[in-house]
């Protein structure tokens, strides 16, 4: 018999179509861990619809319409949105900077023209596929500190952009290692 707990703990809503997310939908399931959406026709969250989940720390919202994020918990380990229709203007500002357990970011195979700021706790962001097309010193580095070194970063992928990165040597000099994937 599965374990009763973890099944409320985990929503899999997978390919079913859903079109838009409510502040009602998950208001009565406030110990949701994970959820996934992948899949549907989502092009609408309201902001909201996940401030009750205060234990959620896996989001994925891959393969939908989404044009626009939505205020997001704060426990977020793993967020997906790749595959949406999201560009710079429907990320707000300082939407990642404040979630200071993110370790994966997906938001590759979007329209995104800027990197957003990134918190310091992020291991693994992808931006492949979509159309960055500059860095600053200050993208994944701090531009003023040469003796900063950015830890966590494990992987970062730009690829698929039109963005020469030997343009940018200075926004890399923090990581330990390049950007992965194949560029111009």
């Amino acid at each position: 018999m599965p374990d009763i707990i973890n099944l409320f703990q985990k929503r899999n809503a997978r390919f079913n179509k859903i079109t838009k997310i409510t502040n009602k939908d998950f208001a009565d399931i406030a110990t949701l861990i994970r959820i996934d959406l992948t899949g549907n026709l989502i092009s609408k969250i309201e902001d909201g619809a996940f401030s009750k989940l205060n234990q959620l720390e896996e989001l994925t919202l891959a393969e939908n319409k989404l044009a626009k994020l939505p205020m997001l918990p704060a426990k977020l380990v793993s967020l997906n949105v790749s595959d949406n229709v999201l560009k710079t203007k429907g990320v707000k500002a300082n939407i990642f900077k404040k979630l200071t357990r993110l370790v994966y970011l997906y938001l590759g195979d979007n329209g995104l023209e800027a990197v957003p700021p990134l918190p310091e706790s992020l291991c693994i962001v992808h931006l492949h596929n979509n159309n960055i097309t500059s860095l600053t010193d200050d993208t994944f580095c701090k531009g003023n500190n040469t003796n900063y070194i950015r830890y966590n970063m494990q992987e970062v992928r730009l690829d698929g952009n039109p963005i020469t990165l030997a343009q940018h040597p200075n926004s890399f000099i923090c990581l330990r290692a390049l950007p992965i994937g194949h560029y111009k």
